[in-house]
């Protein structure tokens, strides 16, 4: 036998040896990933698998389901089940535009209808009417409590009242914009002090429901002094003798005390049903004997206490708006005081437009945009036993 009839043999076991250590070893890694893989779904296992029954799921889980759902659905869910609805009503929902009025019905038994008509960024709306002032006023409450406004406007009768205590139940109120018309003077006063800090803009409307004494009342709420643009629509009446005049220089005494921000704009409309069109002025230039700057037939300009700034009075008048006409409007700002008389805005067509949209038969919209309130996907016929 020669060398190489030895040599063949050897190699073919080595190769065999090599070849088995090999398998051994793949075999280990194999057996070890089962192991591992093993001890990771014991560990998952210890995760609870909840059933899909809404019963099952823990407090936080049903949050984020509740965060994730339409008004309809958490209005259905808060119906569904007494427990559920502290955990529906904990939840904050954006909306773009929300409004509570009152609507003369044509036919049928009932003279009147409480609308909730509520807008949100995606283009879904939410209608419902309301025969019964208690169910209408039962939603809002949990409106006003869970939202958080864009543009928020209120306008009630007086048949709406009797429910004004129950303002106090709602808690902070979170509206950039805010509206208010036909609602009696405690009403407003509850609606403003729930306001919560942030507020940019008031609109009232100065009814039958309001006396005298109603602005220092108003001027001392926060909201309203901080706020950036305020108006009153329909000041009393030229009756009561120098009270407008009083109203407006009320305003500017409280952004003087109060050092108010330059860009700071209040308007006001009033019927001046005895054609005295001079008496607001004048009187107002009798009021800040001591601080005027400049007056004139359509302006008048004040000091204040801060060199920086002065207050400007400026009346409505162009060639629609004449100046013995009986309603009036007026508009007051904190401006700098390097501000020339060559800058001032003649345009009052603009301001009086966000207090009288129809006043120049004008298609403009209001300071609210308008919408149209009758839901496409019929949500007014939603649940009538939401409550």
């Amino acid at each position: 036998m020669t060398p190489i009839d030895f040599v063949v043999p050897f190699i073919g076991i080595l190769v065999f040896i090599f070849w088995r250590r090999i398998q051994r070893r793949r075999a280990e890694r194999i057996a070890s990933n089962i192991e591992n893989q093993t001890e990771t779904l014991e560990n998952e296992s210890i995760v609870p698998i909840y059933e899909t029954n809404w019963c099952d799921m823990p407090a936080e889980i049903k949050l984020e389901c509740i965060g994730r759902m339409e008004i309809r659905e958490r209005l259905s869910l808060r119906c569904a089940a007494k427990s559920e609805r502290s955990l529906v009503d904990s939840q904050k929902v954006q909306i773009s535009r929300g409004t509570f009025y009152r609507v003369k019905l044509k036919q049928g038994m009932y003279s009147s209808s409480t609308v909730v008509s509520l807008h949100f960024n995606k283009q879904d709306t939410f209608t419902k009417h309301f025969v019964s002032d208690y169910e209408a006023f039962e939603l809002m409450k949990h409106i006003l409590k869970i939202g958080i406004f864009e543009d928020l406007e209120i306008s009630f009768s007086n048949s709406f009242t009797n429910y004004k205590e129950s303002i106090n139940d709602v808690g902070e109120i979170s509206a950039t914009n805010i509206e208010i018309s036909g609602c009696n003077k405690e009403t407003v006063f509850a609606i403003l002090r729930k306001l919560k800090n942030g507020v940019e803009s008031i609109m009232m409307t100065f009814g039958a429901y309001f006396y005298e004494d109603s602005l220092d009342e108003i001027l001392a709420i926060p909201h309203v002094q901080n706020a950036r643009y305020w108006h009153l629509k329909n000041l009393k009446h030229s009756w009561i003798p120098g009270f407008e005049a009083c109203e407006v220089a009320q305003v500017a005494q409280m952004w003087i005390d109060k050092n108010s921000k330059i860009g700071s704009t209040f308007q006001a409309s009033l019927i001046d049903v005895l054609c005295q069109t001079y008496r607001l002025f004048n009187e107002f230039v009798k009021y800040f004997d001591d601080r005027i700057v400049f007056a004139s037939e359509k302006r008048i300009r004040i000091r204040t206490n801060n060199p920086d700034r002065h207050i400007l009075l400026e009346r409505g008048l162009d060639d629609v708006m004449e100046i013995y006409d009986d309603l009036q409007f007026y508009r007051m700002m904190v401006i700098s005081a390097e501000m020339k008389e060559s800058e001032y805005d003649d345009d009052c067509k603009t301001w009086i437009l966000k207090m009288e949209p129809q006043y120049y038969n004008d298609d403009s919209e209001n300071s609210f945009e308008q919408y149209d309130y009758n839901s496409s996907d019929g949500s007014s016929d939603f649940a009538d036993d939401w409550l």
